[in-house]
C-alpha cells in the first residue's frame, strides 16, 4: 500500500521547495532511485555506460543533486538495510512483475534498480562529501527519526507510508517535473483535521493493506478510519467485522518500534572533484555535467 491510498484523510498541501534553502532533508534512497529509473524509462531516454550497464540511477542522481543545490537544501540519503520478514511477498511479486514483462519484451515495465546500482550511488555520495548510510531496517524508518531529532528538516520520498513510520514532515515531487507539483505532508496537523492518532492511522492502514499484509476485501481508507475511530482499535474492528488478522501485532509493531540508528548524526564534507568525475567518467556520465554537479556542491557545502 501506499499513502496514496490514505490521501482523502490525509491531504498533504501544495510546497514550494524555495523554503528548503538552508535545510536538510533526509532521503529515502532506494525509492527516489526507483524512481529516476523508471521516469528515464518512461521519456525513452534510456542511456547506458561504454559496458552496456544502465547508468539511468546516476544520471537521475547526478540531476536531483544539482537541483537540490540550486535550491540551497543539503541531503543525507538513506538506503534500505534488512527488510522484515513479512515484505517477502511484496518483494516477490515486485521480481515477478519485473520478469514477466522482460520475457514479454516490455522494457519500461522491465525496468530494476540492482544492488550493484544502489552501490555505485553510495559510492558517488562519498565521493561528493554527502552523507549516506543503509539504514538497519527500512529506510523510511531511519528518515523519520532523524526527522524528529531535528537532524533533518524533512523526509523526502515518492511513497507516502513514511507517515506510518511517524516522520514529522514528508515531501513528495520534490523534481523539476512540470506536471506533478511538489508537496508536504505535516503529519501532526493532519492526524488533528483527521482527529486521528498516530496509532489509529496505522490500525486503519493496517485494515486497508500495506506492503507487510494484505487488507481485508472491500475496506477502504474511509471505511478503515470510520471503523477504527467507532471501535477505539484494530483488534476491536476486527472482532466487530467478524474478521481475523493474525499478523497485525507484527505489523503494528514494524511501523511503530522499527529498528533505527538513533546515534547517526550526517557529516558533510567538501567534494572530492577528481574522484568523483572519475567515477562519473567510468559510467559514461560527461565531464561537463560532472564538473556543474561538483562546483553546485563546492558552494553549497562551504
Amino acid at each position: 500500500m501506499g499513502l496514496s491510498a490514505l490521501r482523502k484523510i490525509l491531504a498533504p498541501q501544495p510546497f514550494n521547495p524555495a523554503t528548503l534553502a538552508g535545510r536538510t532533508v533526509a532521503v529515502d534512497a532506494d525509492n527516489l532511485v526507483w524512481s529516476f529509473a523508471t521516469a528515464l524509462a518512461a521519456t525513452g531516454n534510456w542511456t547506458t555506460g561504454p559496458d552496456g550497464r544502465s547508468n539511468a540511477h546516476l544520471q537521475g542522481l547526478v540531476a536531483r543533486l544539482r537541483l537540490y543545490a540550486q535550491w540551497g537544501a543539503r541531503s543525507v540519503w538513506i538506503f534500505d538495510g534488512a527488510q522484515p520478514g513479512l515484505k517477502e511477498a511484496t518483494l516477490v511479486a515486485r521480481a515477478e512483475r519485473i520478469e514477466a514483462a522482460r520475457v514479454a519484451g516490455d522494457a519500461q515495465a522491465a525496468i530494476e534498480v540492482t544492488a550493484d546500482d544502489l552501490a555505485e550511488c553510495r559510492a558517488l555520495l562519498a565521493a561528493l562529501g554527502i552523507p549516506a548510510m543503509v539504514a538497519p531496517g527500512e529506510s523510511d524508518a531511519q528518515c523519520a527519526r532523524l526527522v524528529a531529532d531535528g537532524k533533518a528538516w524533512a523526509a523526502v520520498t515518492q511513497d507516502w507510508d513514511i507517515a506510518l513510520f511517524g516522520a514529522p514532515r514528508a515531501l513528495r515531487n520534490l523534481s523539476g517535473s512540470k506536471t506533478r507539483a511538489p508537496e508536504i505532508l505535516d503529519l501532526a496537523g493532519s492526524l488533528a483535521a483527521a482527529a486521528l492518532t498516530r496509532e489509529q492511522l496505522v490500525d486503519a492502514a493496517i485494515l486497508i493493506g500495506t506492503d507487510y499484509n494484505e487488507g481485508l476485501q472491500g475496506i477502504g481508507p474511509v471505511k478503515a478510519v470510520k471503523l477504527v475511530k467507532k471501535h477505539g482499535s484494530l483488534e476491536a474492528a476486527l472482532r466487530a467485522l467478524g474478521a481475523s488478522m493474525p499478523e497485525a501485532a507484527e505489523v503494528r509493531s514494524i511501523f511503530l518500534e522499527h529498528p533505527v540508528d538513533v546515534g547517526y548524526a550526517p557529516r558533510f564534507s567538501a567534494p572530492d572533484a577528481e574522484k568523483a568525475r572519475a567515477l562519473l567518467a567510468a559510467r559514461g556520465i560527461s565531464e561537463t555535467k560532472a564538473a556543474a554537479l561538483v562546483e553546485d556542491l563546492a558552494r553549497l557545502h562551504r
